[in-house]
């Protein structure tokens, strides 16, 4: 198996993205650390894992606090010994014009999406650079290349993602670490659906209608699913993707970014 002997941590591990790479990784022969903020999906998630006899531990963690990130790379660590592979898929979502937007709702944006990442990289690099391997992916978005009316503080976050992407790569080179971004665009998840229909009331639209809408623009005529982005993590873990370090990859069924 692919990842036989190494250990996984992801946030944002109990829905979306993150679970779907949790079950990916975790069938090629991954331990698992997830992690999210919500106790509730962390119950849900955790059992689903360990049916599939995957070796898992859930460890509730809130990437604004740097002593929770610390606290959730020790578990990691004490219980499995050693830290391999970090995927940051936490996320969190506002939408508002900047002359509206409340400063503390802005700021939460940026600082769970990006600043959360820099916590969670500091938190097992140590690690990592002990044993000189490792894997760092950040789930970023399409919206770190563009971005619409309202979505400033996401855009801002996710395009700052890129910059501690290609930054921290070139910390790490030559150490067997690489740093990596994915790109995807509108992913079949809960959070989209939540966002989209943030989107359909600012529009005074349905759900169904832009929802419909966002998939007949893409070219393939569908969004992806969690699974292919999880198929993605899954190669830039492997040693085929060594030399590959600093870039971000949109997977996007053609979407323009």
């Amino acid at each position: 198996m692919l990842l036989d002997g190494k250990v996984a941590v992801i946030t944002g591990g109990a829905s979306g993205i993150g679970l779907a790479t949790a079950k990916r990784f975790g069938a090629e022969g991954a331990k698992l650390c997830v992690s999210t903020s919500n106790q509730e999906k962390l119950d849900q998630a955790v059992p689903v894992l360990r049916g599939q006899d995957y070796e898992v531990i859930g460890v509730r963690a809130n990437v604004r606090q740097m002593k929770e990130v610390t606290d959730l790379a020790a578990v990691a660590l004490k219980t499995f010994g050693r830290i391999d592979i970090l995927v940051c898929s936490h996320g969190y979502s506002h939408f508002s014009n900047v002359v509206d937007e409340d400063e503390e709702e802005w700021i939460k944006v940026v600082d769970t999406d990006l600043v959360g990442c820099f916590r969670c990289s500091k938190a097992v690099l140590p690690a990592m650079l002990k044993q000189r391997w490792g894997r760092i992916i950040y789930v970023a978005a399409t919206s770190s290349f563009r971005c619409e009316a309202s979505w400033t503080a996401k855009c801002s976050a996710k395009s700052g993602l890129l910059g501690l992407t290609r930054g921290l790569a070139l910390e790490v080179a030559g150490q067997g670490i690489t740093v990596n971004a994915i790109c995807p665009a509108w992913v079949r998840t809960g959070r989209a659906k939540f966002a989209v229909n943030e989107q359909a009331k600012r529009q005074g639209k349905a759900y169904e209608e832009v929802w419909e809408k966002i998939v007949n623009s893409y070219p393939m005529k569908r969004v992806t699913e969690p699974e292919e982005q999880a198929d993605l993590m899954l190669y830039l873990v492997s040693e085929a993707a060594r030399g590959l370090t600093g870039q971000a990859i949109a997977l996007t069924a053609g979407a323009e970014w």
